[in-house]
C-alpha cells in the first residue's frame, strides 16, 4: 500500500470565559471553550492509518471515552483539507486529554460537532450499506505524546460462491439468524445488536454474492438458526451457517456446492483485510 502523510493541526487557546457561570475558574480550567476539572489538558499528536483514499471534504469524528456527561470530548469534527494536506477541527475546539482515557474515531462523520452522535450499523439493504471505519486506542494519558489510530472496516465481508446442478438457477437467497442492525456506543465502540432479521438478495442466476455483515457471535441454539436458503428454479437448498465467524475488517469466502442436492459449506478462514484501495496512508496530526 502506498502511504501518504496528512496532518491534523489543532491550535489550542487557553482562556477563562463565562466566569459568572463557573466557580473558581482559572486559565488552566478553561481550555478552548472546554471546562476541565483536572487542570490543563493536552492536545495529542494523532497518527491515523486506513486503506481509504481521503478526499476533499471527508470528515472523521473523534471522541475521548470520558462518558456522556462530558461535553468537552464529544464527537469532534475533523475535516480533510486537500489544499492544505490536513484535517482541521471545524469548530476550533479539538479534543483535549485531561486524564486517562481511550480515544475513539470513526468515519464517515454523523451528527453535529460536540453533540453525542447516533451511530447505527444497518446491513438489511446491501445496496445502501454505510461502510463505517472505526479506530480505538486505550490508556491515553496527558503524558502521551502521540496516538496512532488504526482505522478498519466496522463490518465483515463474506463472499458466497455457489455451484449448482445443471439447469439450476438461483433466483434469490435468504440469510437468517443474523442481526442486521446494531447501535454503536460513540465512546467505546461497543455494539448493541438488535434481534435477527432475514436478509434477502434477489437476482436471475446468482453465482457469486458478496455481503457486508455486522460482526457477531452466532449460535445454532438461538431462537433463529443461522442458515442460508437458496431459492432455485428447480428446488430450494438450506445451508447451516452457524460455523461462520464474523470479525470486523475481515474478508472470507463460503464455498457452497449444491450439485448433489444438499448444501455443503467450506469456510475459508478469515483474517485477510478487504482489498486495499491503493491510495490509503498515514494521517499525522501535530
Amino acid at each position: 500500500m502506498k502511504h501518504r502523510i496528512y496532518q491534523i493541526f489543532a491550535a489550542g487557546m487557553v482562556c477563562c470565559g463565562m466566569a459568572a457561570a463557573l466557580t473558581a475558574c482559572s486559565n488552566d480550567d478553561y481550555l478552548g471553550g472546554h471546562y476541565t476539572t483536572e487542570g490543563a489538558g493536552t492536545i495529542l499528536n494523532v497518527t491515523a492509518q486506513t486503506d481509504k483514499a481521503w478526499a476533499d471534504g471527508d470528515i472523521i469524528g473523534i471522541a475521548a471515552g470520558y462518558g456522556q456527561n462530558d461535553g468537552t470530548a464529544r464527537n469532534r469534527e475533523y475535516v480533510y483539507q486537500a489544499d492544505a494536506s490536513s484535517f482541521t477541527n471545524k469548530s476550533g475546539y479539538p479534543i483535549y486529554v485531561k486524564g486517562t482515557t481511550s480515544i475513539v474515531a470513526y468515519y464517515p462523520f454523523v451528527g453535529t460537532d460536540g453533540a453525542e452522535p447516533t451511530i447505527i450499523l444497518n446491513t438489511l439493504n446491501q445496496t445502501q450499506v454505510t461502510d463505517y471505519y472505526f479506530a480505538k486506542v486505550e490508556d491515553v494519558t496527558r503524558q502521551t505524546s502521540e496516538v496512532n489510530l488504526v482505522f478498519k472496516h466496522a463490518l465483515a465481508e463474506v463472499t458466497l460462491k455457489i455451484t449448482t446442478p445443471t439447469d439450476e438457477s438461483i433466483k434469490s437467497c435468504r440469510l437468517s439468524g443474523f442481526a442486521q442492525k446494531a447501535a454503536v456506543n460513540p465512546y467505546t465502540l461497543d455494539k448493541t445488536l438488535e434481534a435477527p432479521e432475514d436478509l434477502v438478495v434477489n437476482g436471475t442466476n446468482l453465482k457469486t454474492i458478496t455481503l457486508k455483515l455486522i460482526p457477531q457471535a452466532l449460535s445454532a441454539d438461538g431462537a433463529v438458526k443461522p442458515q442460508l436458503v437458496l431459492i432455485g428454479n428447480i428446488r430450494s437448498y438450506t445451508i447451516d451457517m452457524s460455523d461462520l465467524q464474523l470479525e470486523a475488517g475481515t474478508s472470507q469466502e463460503a464455498i457452497i456446492n449444491v450439485t448433489d442436492g444438499i448444501g455443503t459449506v467450506d469456510f475459508i478462514p478469515g483474517g485477510s483485510q478487504w482489498e486495499d484501495s491503493g491510495a490509503g496512508g498515514a494521517v499525522k496530526a501535530q
